[in-house]
């Protein structure tokens, strides 16, 4: 699955948030750059989307850490923190998978 993250409706990236956390209720992952990201667009107010839809993903704050610079090449990562356990299982459910096959019965979320 894809997600969108929307800054004042306009899309400025898209992931797949690769990765997660599941007892912090963190997801995050690589974030490829639409022409309305720039390193200096200011990040705060930012909403996450199901990729191709207007359903939001309620979440507390989401991070966008640019690397470009450093790397001389296009690199950036978001961190986006799912405000409730049921969207976590309901969106994220492969982390929540994940997370049980190397942890065993201890609970995520």
């Amino acid at each position: 699955m894809a997600f969108e993250i929307r800054k004042e409706d306009k899309i400025i990236g898209v992931s797949k948030l690769e990765f997660g956390d599941p007892p912090m209720g963190f997801v995050h992952g690589v974030l490829k750059p639409t022409q309305f990201y720039s390193p200096d667009v200011v990040k705060t107010g930012c909403k996450l989307f199901i990729k191709g839809t207007n359903e939001e993903i309620a979440s507390e704050f989401i991070a966008i850490e640019d690397f470009s610079e450093e790397l001389n090449e296009t690199f950036i990562e978001v961190t986006i923190l799912i405000s409730s356990a049921d969207d976590y299982r309901k969106y994220f459910k492969n982390h929540l998978d994940a997370y049980e096959k190397q942890f065993g019965n201890q609970q995520a979320v």
